[in-house]
């Protein structure tokens, strides 16, 4: 099976004042062109909404996952912001919580992002988190740096996974040096397999396909690129270093199936 972990659709196809075309029915196209079996499609707090993002996911629930979206400081105090997350995600209508510091203009360790995170946690089934590890925005200035705020977040909410999108682009080996100690990180590709191509970045992914096969998901960040780009890079490397069938399926969908399905934490080290 293959799941792509990230993908964008906008109810009239716009994308950010770009070419791109985020219609919910090129997403389609471009799955069934590249032979992907699900996608994970995810709202943006303050961009596309999470009543569209649950709307579009149900007329093909066979092939669509729905992930909510928050902007922790949109909400005035921490219990605001910790209210609202049980309000959107206690229903089961949302497999995951896309959070974007980026875009959104927030630190991961201000409080009301902590209270959402610790309001999650509370939960007897916690959906997974899936952070933007991105952090390059004048908007966005951090209290650490980007690998010590994504550990710190690991430490305190050990019973959360945090899939962590693009693994920090160009720190993605020395997020990877630590990821491997934590059951509640994954490292996802998504857009760092296409943008940093080719750069050092190749001979990095290259090492960890072969090395942390179980603590890594693909994605195509779709409108940005497309499923058949993302697939199409990722053989190449994978013909590059004579990638296992094993280790293969892993990181093109069984690692992703099994972080939806499970209600534990069970994702380990390769």
């Amino acid at each position: 099976m293959i799941i792509d972990s990230l993908t964008h659709v906008t109810p009239d196809g716009s994308w950010f004042n770009t070419h791109h075309d985020a219609s919910l029915n090129r997403l389609l196209h471009e799955m069934d062109r590249a032979c992907v079996d699900k996608a994970v499609v995810v709202a943006l707090a303050g961009y596309i909404k999470n009543e569209f993002v649950a709307s579009v996911c149900k007329q093909h629930s066979d092939r669509l996952i729905p992930g909510a979206s928050l902007n922790p400081v949109s909400y005035s105090s921490s219990k605001e912001a910790a209210q609202a997350a049980r309000c959107l995600l206690t229903d089961g209508e949302y497999e995951v919580l896309k959070l974007h510091p980026r875009l959104n203009g927030y630190d991961p360790l201000d409080n009301r992002c902590l209270a959402i995170l610790e309001e999650i946690a509370s939960f007897s089934n916690p959906i997974s988190v899936w952070l933007d590890t991105l952090f390059r925005s004048n908007k966005c200035i951090l209290k650490k740096a980007p690998i010590d705020t994504i550990h710190e977040l690991a430490v305190r909410f050990p019973n959360l996974r945090f899939i962590l999108l693009h693994s920090c682009g160009s720190q993605l080996l020395q997020l990877a040096e630590f990821v491997g100690a934590f059951k509640n990180l994954v490292l996802d590709l998504s857009l760092t397999i296409l943008y940093y191509s080719p750069s050092s970045i190749q001979n990095d992914i290259c090492f960890l396909l072969s090395r942390r096969d179980l603590k890594l998901i693909l994605g195509s960040d779709f409108p940005e690129f497309t499923p058949s780009q993302y697939l199409n890079t990722f053989n190449m490397y994978s013909s590059e270093i004579n990638l296992s069938g094993d280790k293969y399926n892993n990181i093109i969908g069984n690692n992703l199936l099994n972080i939806l399905k499970c209600d534990s934490l069970c994702v380990s080290e390769s």
